[in-house]
């Protein structure tokens, strides 16, 4: 019997065999077999198109002093991929991290992940922030650059420069990524290209438009030499993803744990006259249904949680979701990037470049689930699990809870609405001057500055209390589960939307968000090379930036929900979700279910006015979320670089060091008795970091390639924020920490490359971080009184820790969970990284137009994590940790590409694999290790044909499985947390250049 792998597997193979066979009978449609007589001699071909490009890449590859990857644009600037992202995972050791629909979001390097890759864009810092669903982060507020804010037609050259060098900026241990827009001196004389590309998915099925252009041009002045350049690029994508979520995986024993059986010991909840808990009923309408026995069996198991639990509560081991549910996600969005650039040589030796970038991001997301809220909350909160009955429970040989039948559930189907747009702006101005033939100089200054503008993220819940007959099955499929509701979802008259019950029964809640994110960082540099002869030149440069990030959020929401004008039922405000569960296989998926129309609701209740006269409306200003941090960061390098022959031998490379004094300031501000404070933290820190770069150049075009160094990456700037919250929802304290160290290294390469054949080149090579710490969230349990913090973050929403009502949920004596970050002990990471270019020359008539790209890594990391770190309770210097891979890091990625490349028609097939990674180390505080995310095979194709020298028609197809993402929770257990698919995309194009 084949397993889903196997098939999946068959898929892909079939799916590459079939690729191949297409481009083999296109190639051999487009041009007959040539024959060359033996007594004559072979014509001279100029290479252009794809093969062009991978030449001009292995040539800036082949004379580095580093070990760098680039790619070309293939031509005008055009990459065939959807982003920026998707053209960098074809790069050896490089790996996706896909966001919404699918599209590639951020790379990691080597198994490091987004936060600890540098991206340039014309020689300065870029830093791009984004929005997300809340399963994928809510938003990057971070260091990780956001790929998909640009698209790839933009830029002309991506350099990935995976060792260090003294004369490049610090701060990433993973590479740093160089990327270029083009530049009119690019170009031999006057260009102009616009293009158009229709694409469809075959979740969205909706056909949408991008449109692309390039104007550039150059003139021979008195003057010197001059040239402009303007390029645009526009596009609109409706994304879709469909699947389950879990959104977390809870104990029976939490938030009160369920109802009981009549006449047991201990009954649950305890009585409680005002929601109508006794001995019969655990609430009002809701009698003590559970099944003695299957109760028993959940409450039966147990867990310590890693040992931070010395009794265990009753259930703690048996693990369900904690809000069950579907999803379908449609994020529309319009791209927009427009570049320009001038240049002005008025002399030889003499350059001067202004670079200018625009581009804007609109995202309007809309979230429909229709799911299961009980699981999740207290009988305080909302009438939750306490009057939740187990009727049934299965659980399979892992621990897995694998089905569950119970009655008193809390049913919702909820829409969330979240707006927003990213814009990025950069200005980069760059000159250099030969002052003699020996003495070089050049000057860099640039402004680069990122907003993140998310003016609305409305929340709207409808309910539908207390139903009997819920289920989750996952017995026939472990990614999508069967849910029967116990009613009939696709009924708007199922759910109510209306005020809070006296006894705490919800008929559906809103809630919003304002958040504005900046990120401002401005570049200047002058560096200076003495050629002190033709083996040696000398290099030094001074430099000074400037990083300054901005976070503002506040949040407002119902208190008691809102009840609606006579006449005005849940039809009015609702709609229907059609269509759904196409690709998710999972038998028993509803096709529909009634969901929020918000712009209906917002005719009804405007819930967006943030007036008065809509209570819960208004922004709660009082306790906004303000961070300010800002890095003040000196360097001066100097370095030598060198070329000599020894022994026959060419040797050549750089040997320098780079000193760095870095500033940070971090500031938030905290609420403290009813008032803000802002609470201020210097942290400064002064680093040296040497760098070596040597080649040697050995017979036979074979390199031979070492590198070392010290490198450092800095801390998430979420990470640094001095502040301290409470959820009382979840009895969770978090705590950031302004003092935190950056992540250092040292880092070695070995690498051997054989240029065998023209344009050819194979490379194997060992590479080795030596991680002296590593920034970790650690949870531990902790008595909320022990922790030092006022209790006034207990009492923010109103509620009372001396005995009035409202109680607070979390007390100064109960215990919390707490959520800190520290610089813990690192570990090594050690990897092989495998290359192969392979055009195949050496077949006879158009097989000479084929060729092979090939790459493979393997890495393996040590990480110490912090399971449990040592308190006052225990025995000191206790340390309970566990060794696990870098998070991020996926042990195994390759890639392999066949391409078919003539001067009429060019084919590609690609396959990009990542195998699966930790995404979360989670410490076992609530019964969980680790978040793990499944490995990933997606694979592309890409088809064009010119017409004539002018005209190019292209078509390309993305995701050719439609390959899903899942994330499992716990590696003993591998809960599925999250299971989505996006489809299959395709796109058709043409393009004109004249």
């Amino acid at each position: 019997m084949k397993t889903s792998t196997d098939k999946r597997r068959e898929i892909r193979l079939t799916a590459l065999a079939l690729a191949a066979a297409a481009l083999a009978s296109s190639a051999a449609a487009q041009q007959a077999p040539a024959t060359t007589p033996a007594n004559e001699a072979p014509t001279v071909v100029t290479v252009t198109g794809f093969r062009a490009s991978l030449d001009s890449a292995l040539n800036a590859k082949k004379n580095s002093d580093g070990i760098l990857d680039v790619i070309k644009a293939e031509d005008i600037a055009k990459f065939p991929d959807a982003n920026l992202a998707e053209s960098l995972q074809r790069v050896p050791g490089v790996s996706l991290a896909r966001g919404e629909g699918g599209e590639g979001r951020q790379i990691t390097v080597r198994g490091l992940n987004a936060g600890f890759t540098r991206v340039r864009i014309n020689g300065i810092e870029g830093m791009s922030m984004t929005g997300a669903s809340d399963i994928n982060g809510n938003s990057n507020r971070g260091r990780g650059f956001d790929f998909s804010v640009f698209a790839s037609e933009l830029f002309n050259s991506l350099e990935v420069r995976k060792t260090s060098e003294a004369a490049v900026e610090e701060g990433s241990l993973g590479a740093t990524v160089d990327l270029r827009t083009g530049r009119p001196f690019d170009f031999k004389g006057r260009t102009i290209s616009f293009g158009v590309q229709e694409s469809w998915n075959s979740v969205s099925r909706k056909t949408q438009p991008r449109f692309t252009g390039l104007l550039s041009d150059r003139w021979d002045t008195r003057f010197g030499k001059f040239g402009a350049l303007v390029s645009a690029a526009h596009s609109k994508r409706r994304a879709v993803e469909e699947g389950y979520e879990a959104v977390d995986l809870y104990p029976a024993s939490f938030d009160g744990g369920f109802c009981s059986p009549a006449g047991s010991a201990p009954q649950v909840p305890g009585n409680d006259a005002v929601k109508g808990v006794d001995a019969a009923n655990c609430g009002f309408g809701v009698p003590r249904t559970s099944n003695p026995a299957e109760y028993a069996e959940v409450m039966a198991k147990t867990d310590n949680f890693g040992g931070t639990v010395a009794s265990p509560l009753a259930g703690s081991g048996a693990f369900a979701p904690r809000i069950p549910r579907y999803r379908r996600s449609q994020t529309d969005y319009e791209r927009t990037g427009i570049t320009s650039s001038f240049q002005w040589r008025p002399a030889p030796g003499t350059d001067i470049n202004l670079d200018l970038m625009y581009g804007a991001f609109k995202n309007t997301r809309y979230d429909n689930y229709i799911g299961a809220i009980s699981f999740g909350r207290s009988l305080a909160a909302a009438n939750g699990k306490p009057q939740t009955s187990i009727l049934e429970a299965e659980f399979d040989d892992k621990g897995s809870w694998t089905y569950g039948r119970f009655n008193g559930v809390d049913v919702r189907t909820e829409g969330l609405m979240d707006v927003y747009e990213t814009k990025f702006r950069q200005n980069v101005l760059s000159a250099s001057h030969r002052i003699t033939d020996t003495l070089k100089v050049d000057f860099l200054h640039g402004m680069s500055n990122t907003n993140l503008d998310n003016p609305m993220r409305a929340t709207v819940m409808f309910d539908a209390p207390n139903v009997n007959g819920f289920s989750f099955d996952f017995r026939n499929n472990r990614n999508v589960p069967t849910l029967n509701y116990g009613i009939d979802v696709a009924d708007p008259n199922s759910f109510t939307f209306a005020r809070t019950e006296p006894n705490g029964t919800w008929h559906g809640q809103f809630f919003g968000r304002y958040l504005q994110s900046d990120n401002k960082l401005k570049t200047t540099a002058v560096n200076l090379a003495w050629e002190a002869s033709d083996r040696l030149t000398l290099r030094t440069g001074l430099s000074a930036r400037k990083n300054a990030y901005g976070l503002y959020e506040v949040g407002n929401g119902s208190d008691g929900g809102l009840a609606l004008p006579a006449g005005v039922g849940m039809n009015d405000i609702s709609r229907q979700i059609g269509g759904f569960g196409r690709g998710l296989g999972g038998a028993g998926v509803p096709t529909s279910w009634a969901a929020v129309d918000l712009d209906k609701l917002l005719a009804v209740h405007n819930i967006e006015c943030h007036c008065a006269e809509v209570p819960g409306s208004l922004f709660n200003t009082a306790t906004p979320g303000v961070t300010r941090i800002t890095e003040d960061i000196d360097a001066a390098y100097g370095m030598l670089d060198f070329n000599y022959d020894f022994w026959g031998i060419g040797w050549r490379g750089n040997a320098g060091v780079r000193g760095v004094d870095t500033k940070s300031t971090s500031m938030t501000l905290q609420t403290i008795g009813g008032q803000l404070q802002p609470i201020t933290v210097v942290k400064k820190y002064r680093d040296w970091l040497p760098a070596l770069n040597l080649t040697a150049q050995l017979p036979k075009d074979v390199f031979l390639r070492f590198s070392a160094g010290k490198t450092l990456a800095r801390p998430e700037y979420g990470d640094l924020r001095p502040t301290a919250s409470v959820n009382h929802q979840f009895q969770t304290v978090s705590v950031g920490n302004a003092q935190l160290d950056p992540i250092r290294a040292r880092t070695y390469d070995l690498q051997a490359e054989w240029y065998y054949d023209r344009n050819a080149m194979i490379s194997l090579g060992f590479f080795r971080k030596e991680i002296k710490s590593f920034i970790q969230n650690v949870q531990q349990r902790e008595v909320y009184s022990a922790l030092g913090l006022p209790n006034e973050l207990l009492t923010e929403g109103g509620c009372s820790i001396t005995g009035g009502l409202p109680a607070c949920i979390v007390q100064p004596d109960s215990t919390v969970v707490v959520n800190r970050k520290f610089n813990t002990p690192g570990g090594p990471l050690n990897g092989l990284e495998f290359n192969l270019q392979a055009p195949f020359n050496f077949l006879p008539g158009i097989g000479k137009n084929f060729g092979l790209l090939a790459n493979y890594t393997r890495v393996k990391s040590k990480i110490n994590y912090i399971v449990r770190p040592d308190n006052l309770t225990t025995a000191p210097n206790e340390f309970i940790g566990d060794t696990a891979d870098f998070i991020g890091l996926s042990p195994r990625a390759h890639n392999i590409t066949l391409y078919y490349d003539d001067p009429k028609f060019s084919a590609r097939v690609s396959a990009a694999h990542r195998s699966s990674y930790i995404q979360a180390v989670l410490g076992d505080i609530n019964g969980h290790d680790y978040t793990r995310v499944n490995g990933m095979t997606n694979i592309d194709f890409s088809l064009s044909y010119n017409v004539t020298p002018s005209l190019r028609l292209s078509i390309e197809g993305q995701n050719l499985t439609d390959e899903a993402l899942r994330y499992g929770r716990d590696s003993v257990r591998n809960d599925t947390l999250l299971y989505v698919h996006s489809g299959r995309s395709f796109v058709l194009g043409a393009n004109y250049k004249f």
